[in-house]
């Protein structure tokens, strides 16, 4: 017999023969089958139950679980805003370059007009509170 139904303190527990439990981590080791599959198969209620068992007969797991690895998604409508982005990005970088020379070239008729009213000495520059 592979499983004793046994009742300690009021609750039911399973106890499985050793043969079982070797024969269930054959059946996984060989086939591959996720423990959780196995579980339910064999009606094992310990989620953790292959696992323990197979520490306490010094098996060694063959199929630990992968990193997770990471796909990027290609749909339409992402490229299409990836796009957009990289275009307001461009459109952002010439303006600030358009802004930098209107600038320069206002700093440039401040000081042409100060050097004017110098030379010339005429105001050309509106003076405040006239009219």
């Amino acid at each position: 017999m592979d499983i004793e139904l046994k009742q300690i303190d009021g609750k039911i527990i399973q106890i499985y023969s050793e043969e079982f439990k070797r024969k269930v981590i054959d059946e996984y080791l060989s086939t591959g089958v996720p423990k959780m599959d196995l579980l339910r198969k064999y009606g094992i209620k310990t989620k953790s139950g292959i696992q323990r068992w197979m520490k306490k007969f010094g098996y060694t797991e063959i199929y630990k679980a992968a990193a997770p690895t990471f796909t990027f998604i290609t749909s339409p409508t992402l490229i299409k805003k990836l796009k957009d982005e990289h275009e307001l990005h461009k459109r952002i970088k010439e303006l600030e370059r358009q802004l930098a020379e209107e600038k320069l070239r206002s700093e440039a008729y401040a000081r042409i007009i100060d050097k004017a009213e110098k030379e010339l000495k005429i105001p050309i520059r509106k003076k405040p509170n006239t009219k």
